[in-house]
């Protein structure tokens, strides 16, 4: 079940990255006095990711901070909030910066080489450690790229706080970050970074090799631990119920993979089947299916209609639910199985469904 702190979602602040070189040191983040209004709406309990924008105030070749930035460092959640008079980050202390309203993090989690970073204030740093502190800071960030190519969103570059409208699309990358590893690299062509010019989507494997226990505690390395597995909780059984679809089409003979749109595409002779999925709970089971039946009928257009392999095949629409449909909604996913829509939910590893929608997966299982 998707819990509070995912439906309260994410927000973002931005700051060039040796600014969060002491947040590092701090555990807090600072705005100027034109941002005090933003600082005064901001939550304790909110929980933000550090968007690290180019480097600004060190006086350096450019040269030296050109890859710094430009991405995700970390993440924490906002214990307290306080208003300071001394000078904290380097273009304070050396050019005329003013940071005084401060959210400090009861929780955070970088992403970077910290063991690498000597923890002490950046008034006592010089110009070169501080370049060398901000290239171990930028290590194992989520890039802009990255965001593009795996998560199909990207967060927005400017405004500092902002908002994510989409928080669900990164947690794969998120999990990966925690977990320690970097999610597999996909598709990076021409074709995978805009939808104009070309005529549908790569198939890729899904990568399952994920040990994603939402119970289980990450090392003792990640201070963020608890909030975010229960924050990845949802995505975790999102991506069950798709690997225990996926096996039964596997099982039925096709090729399963997934493409930039589609969570599932099957492919076998003469058939194709298009799956998407949803984690759902008594919250949001409505808005999460009118979203995934908006998608099933565009991918189908992108990833079937548009290739003229995929198009000459015996189209399979599905919706994967994370859990058996509320009563409520049992009755309008029943009538859309006239419309060529199929309804499927996880029991343990064994997949349930409406009963129209088993007899047609039991006619492809033939």
């Amino acid at each position: 079940m998707v819990s509070e702190f995912l439906q309260d979602g994410f927000r973002k602040v931005t700051g060039p990255i040796e600014h969060w070189l002491t947040t590092y040191h701090t555990n807090y983040w600072g705005f100027r006095p034109d941002k005090k209004s933003a600082w005064e709406e901001i939550e304790i309990g909110e929980v933000f990711l550090f968007h690290a924008s180019a480097s600004k105030f060190l006086d350096v070749p450019r040269k030296e901070v050109r890859d710094a930035g430009k991405g995700v460092i970390g993440l924490g959640r906002v214990g307290a909030k306080s208003v300071k008079d001394d000078p904290a980050w380097w273009e304070e202390i050396h050019d005329d910066g003013n940071y005084p309203y401060l959210i400090h993090f009861s929780e955070i989690y970088w992403f970077g080489n910290t063991a690498e970073i000597r923890d002490v204030p950046v008034r006592e740093k010089s110009v070169e450690e501080m370049v060398e502190d901000v290239h171990h800071l930028d290590e194992n960030k989520i890039s802009f790229k990255e965001m593009d190519e795996k998560a199909n969103y990207r967060i927005p570059a400017q405004g500092s706080p902002g908002n994510v409208k989409y928080p669900e699309k990164l947690f794969p990358l998120l999990v990966g970050r925690i977990h320690g590893s970097v999610p597999e690299s996909t598709d990076t062509s021409e074709e995978s970074k805009s939808d104009s010019g070309r005529s549908s989507s790569t198939v890729r494997s899904r990568n399952r090799d994920r040990d994603l226990d939402a119970s289980s505690q990450s090392s003792g390395t990640v201070t963020y631990d608890s909030s975010v597995e229960q924050t990845m909780e949802g995505w975790i059984d999102h991506e069950h119920a798709l690997d225990t679809f996926e096996d039964a089409l596997v099982d039925a003979g096709f090729d399963v993979g997934e493409t930039k749109h589609s969570d599932i595409l099957g492919i076998r002779e003469n058939d194709v089947v298009l799956a998407e999925a949803k984690s759902i709970h008594e919250g949001n089971e409505r808005s999460q299916i009118r979203t995934a039946l908006g998608q099933i009928h565009e991918y189908s257009y992108f990833d079937v209609n548009q290739d003229p392999e995929r198009g000459s095949k015996e189209l399979t629409q599905c919706l994967v639910l994370t859990r058996e449909p509320s009563t409520d909604y049992r009755g309008f996913l029943e009538a859309l199985q006239a419309e060529g829509i199929y309804t499927f939910w996880p029991d343990e590893f064994n997949i349930e469904g409406l009963d129209e929608s088993l007899e047609v997966l039991e006619d492809l299982r033939e």
